[in-house]
């Protein structure tokens, strides 16, 4: 049973969801035959998930475990490891040693993916983010050859929030993304609401309806080739929660590692609805 403490009518709702939530693995060379059979092609869908995760499939390594559904819509969870060791690992940068701590151990997280892609589009998630160092609440747009845009939610005394695209033939890391401060402080204690709007010419990323963040297609290094690094591939609507702690490069990035010795129950994070566009002219 996924919800033990709501009332009976929630507990059934849930028992029926938990039906729905089928199983793939996005990270297998097989995948694509297998995720293509839900027929791709782009479907405007609007999910509150307090009420269905039709259109939804939990990616391989998540489990009914690793969310609940709730009043407030799905709850992600990262389940505690059952060890917990934390180390060091020395890092030099211009002879200046530094010790960086990451867990040896990962809590295990969460993936939903959407079983069909947009290619060009808009999508909204309305997200409460987890509140621990370590841990990652993110909204995603990936494709197949690794084309990725996102926004990803830090946790930690600087509640920060990363706007970041990807070229999947050739992924450059730490060049693309932008930090921002959260709106009024943090985003774990209410909900924000996240857009990323995708066009042929340009990215957008929006918070509350307020442009944060636009890239061009002309604005794009074309790195190692002559066309603009620029994401085109069609892609799924990706959320999860996953623990940043098991490198010490990003779990430094995430502000972590999560100290479980402080942490007994699950980190959690919730996504109230997910809203799809598709753009007509391309889908």
């Amino acid at each position: 049973m996924l919800v033990s403490y709501i009332s009976a009518g929630l507990l059934l709702v849930s028992s029926a969801l938990t039906v729905q939530a089928r199983y793939i693995d996005y990270n297998v060379a097989a995948s694509p035959a297998l995720y293509r059979r839900e027929n791709p092609g782009c479907k405007n869908m609007n999910t509150n998930f307090a009420e269905t995760t039709e259109g939804w499939v939990l990616q391989r390594g998540s489990t009914e475990e690793t969310y609940d559904i709730t009043p407030d819509g799905l709850q992600m969870k990262i389940l505690k490891p059952s060890e917990y060791n934390s180390k060091y690992e020395a890092l030099t940068d211009n002879n200046t040693p530094e010790r960086l701590r990451y867990n040896k151990f990962e809590g295990r997280g969460f993936t939903f993916n959407a079983t069909t892609y947009m290619q060009y589009g808009k999508f909204t998630a309305t997200v409460k983010s987890a509140k621990v160092p370590g841990a990652v609440t993110a909204v995603i747009l990936i494709a197949d050859n690794g084309d990725e845009l996102d926004f990803e939610l830090l946790g930690g005394p600087a509640q920060q929030i990363t706007s970041n695209y990807f070229y999947g033939p050739h992924i450059v890391y730490g060049e693309n993304g932008e930090v921002i401060d959260a709106p009024q402080g943090n985003v774990y204690d209410q909900f924000y609401t996240y857009s990323i709007e995708w066009s042929p010419e340009k990215i957008i990323w929006k918070i509350d309806g307020k442009e944060i963040r636009t890239v061009t297609r002309e604005q794009t290094d074309p790195k190692n080739g002559s066309e603009p690094a620029y994401p085109t591939h069609a892609a799924r609507v990706q959320i999860g929660l996953w623990d940043g702690s098991g490198a010490s490069g990003t779990a430094q990035w995430a502000r972590g590692p999560i100290d479980w010795s402080k942490q007994d129950e699950p980190v959690t994070a919730y996504v109230k609805n997910v809203v799809i566009d598709c753009d007509p002219l391309h889908n």
